[in-house]
């Protein structure tokens, strides 16, 4: 047994973790928590036992918790590091902090081997300390979820929206099939060959040629995933989350919900749909929803390396670590994910038709899983090379699915928002984020395969908000007033802080659209 007095490597490894988790409320589940927290747990564990045998006798009983800490210390830490000495200009990191950190670790150690006493009472000071810190972020994380449930119990929003959307009981056509595919961070064309000098055009003019409506102007309404999804699945605008979460808040409970609880789902649903939810590969809000009548899993199994990014949160932990990128590369498995995805999609009528499908691709959202040849790892990455591999495997799925369907279906092909390679997020607040920024963010892609004239609902102009009412409006009668087609910008750390912008307007002129609102 380890003396309670030297437990600080454990308790100082879960430190991290927990922070990670405090600062990220609602994006994850309970399990994650307590799998990323055991293999931090176990990680240390084993660093300790590697140090215990080579540090043998009197001195090793005392130095290996000494000897953990400093490891796992510089694995926890490393990405900081990192960062400062790439900020600096020192060179290739590993180069610059493995011999310094190393021997600045030999020195502590050779220092506290001659002061055992000394050792122990900072043992019992780091102990203590870690312990402080664990409980007080564990009341944190707790004081998240209680406050997340109040926030679910009271929301407005949620009331609303969970209202039935009114229509005839019987549709004035066929009921189509309609499968929604959302492609994260798919910029438009215009931004593909402005910012990153690629032309996308034969993959719309084999759309076109398919019979996809493809507008002159799509436009997301949101700069986030968080709030542009629940308002492409529920047809409605979020705004109201200022006053309800507040403009400094973050809690992602309220969005998070209406993409598990969609009204349009539920529309479908009383309409004799099936809806069929495919998972995300780890954004949370679009990983499970007790909604859906059918949940195929893409994967079969549990593999180690896979599962290493199946969560945001393991994500996150992995980025903090000071491993060679290699041992934790995801990449095979991000371009696995989504080609067994679209594959999936197109067997979804075998759960019985009509079916409504979704699923949320991350892709070509980075990292960039494959080249333009679809090779995984990338022999070169980019985010072009990305999109074209994306475009040949939605070529692939939407043609089968048209040549498949005995009536023709309702295809959406949704990009959530456009590309951030200008950053729109870094600046300090929305009113100086530059107009080109937020006009990258905003330019999102949309195809639309609509039957029986449906392209006449959409127009030359769109915004994500009002995709999925103009196919309710068009094909099903329903009485949804249309959305204003209003864009809000919002940074990453405050989501519900909302500026209203025109994507195409200079920055100055938001001023006014903020003392405006």
């Amino acid at each position: 047994m380890i003396r309670a007095d030297r437990l600080y490597p454990f308790v100082l490894a879960a430190v991290p973790v927990l922070y990670i988790l405090a600062e990220n409320p609602g994006v994850s589940s309970a399990g994650d928590h307590a799998a990323v927290l055991l293999a931090t747990l176990a990680a240390t564990a084993l660093v300790y036992l590697l140090a215990r045998l080579a540090l043998r006798g009197r001195d090793g009983e005392r130095l290996a918790p000494l000897v953990t800490l400093l490891v796992m210390g510089f694995l926890l830490g490393y990405r900081t590091l990192a960062e400062q000495v790439e900020s600096l200009g020192l060179g290739r990191p590993h180069l610059v902090l493995v011999p310094i950190v190393g021997l600045l670790g030999v020195a502590v150690l050779l220092w506290f081997r001659r002061r055992p006493a000394a050792l122990d009472r900072a043992g019992s000071f780091l102990t203590l300390t870690g312990a402080l810190l664990v409980a007080f972020q564990l009341t944190d994380i707790a004081s998240d979820h209680r406050r997340a449930a109040a926030l679910l119990g009271r929301s407005a929003m949620l009331r609303d929206l969970a209202r039935p959307i009114r229509a005839p009981a019987t549709p004035p056509g066929p009921r189509r099939d309609i499968y929604v595919i959302v492609l994260d961070q798919y910029a438009n064309s215009e931004v593909l060959r402005e910012r990153f000098g690629h032309d996308n055009r034969g993959f719309e003019d084999s759309l076109r040629a398919l019979g996809f409506h493809i507008p002159a102007s799509v436009r997301s309404n949101y700069a986030q995933t968080l709030l542009s999804v629940p308002s492409l699945l529920n047809a409605a605008h979020l705004t109201g989350l200022t006053e309800e979460v507040g403009e400094h808040g973050s809690d992602p409970s309220v969005p998070n919900r209406l993409v598990t609880r969609s009204r349009v789902a539920d529309f479908l649903k009383a309409r004799g749909y099936r809806y069929v939810f495919f998972p995300s590969q780890w954004w949370y809000a679009t990983r499970s929803t007790p909604q859906a009548d059918v949940e195929p899993q893409v994967w079969e199994g549990v593999r180690p390396g896979r599962e290493l990014g199946r969560t945001a949160l393991r994500r996150a932990v992995l980025n903090e670590l000071g491993l060679p990128r290699q041992a934790v590369q995801t990449y095979v498995w991000d371009a696995d994910h989504v080609r067994r995805t679209l594959r999936g999609v197109t067997l979804a009528p075998r759960f019985g038709r009509p079916v409504f499908v979704v699923a949320h691709l991350i892709s070509p959202h980075p990292p960039y899983a494959v080249d333009r040849e679809c090779r995984s790892p990338p022999r070169r990455s980019s985010y072009p090379g990305q999109v074209e591999c994306l475009n040949r495997r939605l070529l692939e799925t939407v043609t089968e699915l048209i040549r498949t369907s005995p009536v023709p279906p309702i295809i959406i092909l949704q990009g959530d928002h456009g590309t951030r390679s200008l950053r729109f997020s870094d600046w300090p607040s929305a009113e100086e984020v530059p107009a080109d920024a937020v006009h990258e963010r905003f330019a999102a892609f949309g195809a639309y395969y609509l039957p029986d004239g449906g392209e006449a609902a959409f127009g030359d102009t769109v915004t994500v908000v009002n995709v999925l009412g103009n196919v309710l409006r068009h094909y099903f009668a329903a009485e949804l007033p249309r959305e204003s087609d209003a864009q809000y910008l919002s940074l990453e750390d405050t989501p519900y802080d909302f500026l209203p912008v025109d994507a195409d307007r200079p920055a100055p002129a938001r001023a006014a659209a903020r003392a405006s609102h």
